[in-house]
């Protein structure tokens, strides 16, 4: 065991006495790590032979094969002579010029080392590592060596580590650890390095209760849908190809790109984190690992006396930007110890962009969204928009009555929010949208076209109309 790299390895080296004492003082037997012409990684070396491997341990799939080096040691004479090697196991398969075998015989001299591949023909090792003892030898100059090392590996995700608080409603980073189950010592990164593979990883965020954060709809619809795809998680449900790193003594999977895994849980309460691998490294081809989760606690997302959906606003705040939200709160309690209601209502605009970052616009639709939850009739829920947009600024929000639409689609490049009661649909002032309803006899429809210049209201009564409604995002511009 080298503990440097967690590598362990029955590193074995024999030479005769012979050889011994006609090339070195004294014999020593000694496992070491070597990098030679970066495909070579592992070693063993003793005075007699020294013998490398490309890989710690030979995964079996398609295409990967180990490599094998054989080179003389310091001070051999000067030619060219012929060196017996052989695969101790019976089932490795040495691919010779003259075809593969067990066992046969390669050129060697000090300037030219002797190499060859080597591949497992035996059945894939399922519950355990086979092991596998490669010889060599020089009958002309008396020198032999050998090295073992494993066939097949197991990789799977050990544990995903969390951060000892974490918060709703923001990325927080996790750790997805790996370990080889029939090696836990193996060096994963190496090997995935070595290998060339892309072990996938995909990972999904369930419980927590998110439709209800802290007691409050408006903020369970709002973050309900926080994260990526898999239910706040990165990687999400679907399978990701990513590396291996080896970072404080663990092997850490990341994507491509080096982003880190996390999970953004929707609100305070209890989660479970699912995730499966595919190593493409042999084996099982899905390996599950679960785990229940400890979740975020929330500590009053919204202050309790502010009203209504002033404090709901806030609350939204509070979960993503908090110097946004105490900006917010002293702004609208100004305004409301003076009874102006609709004043702080303004006043949330600005820091609410500044909590929704660089996704204002889609945010802006998410929170139009969710606002239906609060129970609130249309017209407090519009009036209160209306307001918020004067400070929001740029962009604005298409809102448009669920009940009575039978159908609805939209221009390219939209995007809609909706839920029993509305559609949502944000949109920036720099491009026209376009959106097209089928009307279902059952209700009237309701539309509010709602940006920081006012309000463009619209009523179509019940029937089984098809309408294509141009929405003018600049100015306050009825047109259907």
């Amino acid at each position: 065991m080298d503990g440097k790299t967690g590598v362990h390895y029955m590193f074995l080296n024999r030479v005769s006495s012979v050889a011994s004492k006609k090339f070195f003082s004294a014999a020593f037997f000694a496992a070491v790590i070597l990098i030679l012409a970066s495909r070579v990684i592992y070693a063993a070396e003793s005075p007699g032979l020294r013998i490398n491997l490309s890989l710690p341990a030979l995964p079996i799939i398609t295409g990967v094969t180990q490599s094998i080096e054989i080179a003389l040691p310091d001070g051999s004479p000067d030619g060219v002579f012929e060196a017996e090697i052989s695969a101790e196991s019976g089932w490795g398969v040495m691919l010779f010029q003259n075809g593969p075998s067990g066992s046969g015989r390669l050129s060697i001299s000090n300037n030219a080392p002797a190499g060859v591949e080597y591949r497992w023909s035996g059945a894939n090792p399922v519950n355990a590592a086979a092991p596998e003892t490669i010889k060599a030898k020089i009958p002309k100059l008396g020198l032999s060596g050998e090295i073992g090392f494993n066939v097949g590996v197991d990789i799977r995700i050990k544990e995903i580590t969390l951060p000892s608080v974490m918060e709703p409603g923001i990325f927080n980073e996790v750790e997805i650890v790996l370990e080889d189950a029939f090696n836990p010592l193996l060096d994963v990164a190496e090997l995935v390095k070595k290998s060339g593979v892309k072990p996938e990883v995909a990972m999904s965020l369930s419980g927590g209760g998110g439709a209800d954060t802290a007691g409050d709809p408006v903020l369970g619809a709002f973050f309900g849908g926080a994260g990526t795809d898999g239910g706040g998680s990165y990687p999400g449900k679907d399978f990701k190809p990513g590396s291996v790193i080896s970072e404080g003594g663990k092997f850490l999977w990341q994507s491509e790109e080096g982003k880190p895994s996390g999970i953004m849980p929707p609100s305070g309460g209890r989660y479970n984190i699912e995730a499966t691998l595919k190593s493409n490294l042999g084996g099982a081809p899905l390996k599950h690992w679960s785990s229940s989760v400890e979740g975020a606690s929330v500590s009053a997302p919204r202050p309790a006396d502010l009203p209504g959906l002033i404090g709901q606003a806030v609350g939204i705040m509070s979960l993503l930007d908090q110097n946004a939200a105490a900006e917010a709160e002293t702004a609208a309690r100004k305004f409301l110890a003076s009874g102006d209601t609709n004043g702080a209502a303004r006043a949330l605009g600005a820091p609410l962009r500044k909590s929704f970052g660089k996704s204002h616009i889609t945010s802006l639709g998410k929170f139009a969204s969710a606002l239906a939850a609060s129970g609130r009739g249309d017209v407090e829920i519009v009036n209160f928009l209306e307001a918020v947009m004067k400070g929001f600024g740029d962009g604005g929000v298409l809102l448009f009555t669920r009940n009575g639409v039978a159908e609805w689609s939209l221009s390219q490049g939209a995007a809609a929010y909706d839920n029993a009661r509305y559609v949502a649909v944000p949109f920036s002032s720099l491009q026209n949208i376009t959106v097209t309803l089928t009307g279902s006899s059952s209700e009237d429809v309701s539309l509010w076209k709602i940006i920081s210049a006012g309000t463009n209201a619209k009523k179509y009564e019940k029937g089984p109309w098809i309408k294509e409604i141009t929405v003018f995002t600049a100015e306050v511009k009825p047109s259907h």
